[in-house]
């Protein structure tokens, strides 16, 4: 077992270890691949398993505003460390990476990443890889009914769930390419309309100062109270960060409205368990 592998359930893991060998296998039938890398942990651990088969990769990020600043900074590292032709593609587009909202003139992010590879005469010839849990697919096909061409659903058809790619990233210790990051920053947002990028910065930046404060594990919802104009920063933490975030209310909240957030409040609710959320 490689040296940046660990083994984090006894009973699962041999089932698990010779499940990702059955993917690598059926990786290596493919040459060469652009794939979709936000650099949250399904992309990270899909372009680890790339790798691993021998695959050459040429990654694509779309850095917009959903997208937090410690992924694509992830992102960078890892294709730095590699040596992977990386393509990062900085847009001001509200682009929703992951659970889609239902609003109206939604932008595929699929089908937007694909022009973008259309572009580049090298790699039009190649399937994009979509780094996506079964999950992830169908809510993709509920909200736009059809699997773009050329765009290979790789994971998503072998049966990869969320909890595996959750097991996967940390089995293989893909966090050390950059601590916390938890999806697209839409999910932090109960009112789509407040999706705006203004407060998109205030969320990712409240994360990230969060993080250098050892709470790398930290989300910050976004709220406004009645008058529509007070902003309220909803801090949700896992419960063993929570003690450690009670002694730094103060910290926290000095912090936080250096984000321009009004009001701070600690969420010391039991978040749902999840298997295997190792």
């Amino acid at each position: 077992m490689g040296a940046n592998i660990v083994v984090l359930n006894q009973g699962y893991d041999h089932s698990f270890q010779a499940r990702e060998q059955l993917l690598i296998e059926r990786l290596a039938s493919f040459d060469e691949l652009v794939v979709s890398f936000s650099g949250r942990l399904e992309s990270c651990y899909s372009i680890e398993l790339c790798r691993a088969a021998g695959v050459k990769i040429h990654a694509i990020t779309l850095d917009n505003p959903t997208r937090s600043r410690s992924e694509v900074a992830r992102a960078r590292r890892y294709c730095q460390r590699y040596g992977i032709d990386h393509w990062v593609i900085k847009s001001d587009e509200i682009v929703f990476c992951d659970r889609l909202p239902n609003i109206e003139g939604l932008i595929d992010p699929v089908r937007r990443i694909g022009e973008y590879v259309q572009t580049r005469p090298e790699w039009t010839h190649l399937p994009l890889l979509v780094p996506a849990a079964v999950e992830e697919r169908d809510d993709y096909l509920a909200q736009f009914g059809s699997l773009p061409a050329n765009s290979i659903w790789f994971f998503a058809e072998n049966g990869l769930m969320r909890r595996d790619y959750r097991y996967g990233f940390n089995k293989r210790q893909l966090g050390r390419w950059g601590k916390g990051s938890n999806g697209c920053l839409s999910n932090r947002f109960t009112n789509p309309r407040q999706l705006e990028q203004r407060y998109l910065r205030m969320v990712d930046q409240a994360e990230q100062m969060l993080a250098d404060m050892g709470l790398d594990e930290a989300q910050v919802f976004f709220h406004t109270l009645c008058d529509c104009s007070t902003t309220l920063a909803r801090v949700r933490l896992p419960e063993h960060q929570r003690a450690q975030a009670f002694d730094m209310q103060s910290d926290i909240l000095s912090a936080l409205k250096g984000s321009k957030f009004d009001l701070v409040t600690l969420d010391m609710a039991q978040k749902e368990r999840h298997d295997l959320a190792i």
